[in-house]
């Protein structure tokens, strides 16, 4: 019986995945920052190509002052943007 719960509770923790924390978030976590931010796509036209590369940046920034994506939703939007040019400055082309 302890084997069955032993295998059971092993499962169910594997299929959760590791919970996010400052600095080092899951999949999920940055999978739906990266989801959430992309509406702003239009914003980073001059970035071209280094727009991924901004999109990384954004996370990375939220990763560090944050626990999880959920928590950093209660950054005001201003403050998001803010974060976000900051990012596209660090890779702005000019063709």
């Amino acid at each position: 019986m302890k084997l069955i719960f032993v295998l059971v509770t092993s499962f169910t923790l594997f299929a959760c995945g590791a919970s996010s924390t400052r600095g080092k978030w899951n999949d999920n976590d940055r999978q739906e920052a990266m989801k959430d931010i992309k509406e702003f796509s239009s914003a980073l036209g001059t970035l071209g190509s280094a727009k991924n590369l901004c999109y990384e940046c954004y996370t990375d920034s939220l990763e560090k002052i944050y626990d999880n994506y959920e928590a950093s939703k209660q950054l005001h939007e201003d403050d998001r943007l803010g974060i976000l040019m900051d990012c596209a400055v660090k890779y702005i082309q000019f063709d």
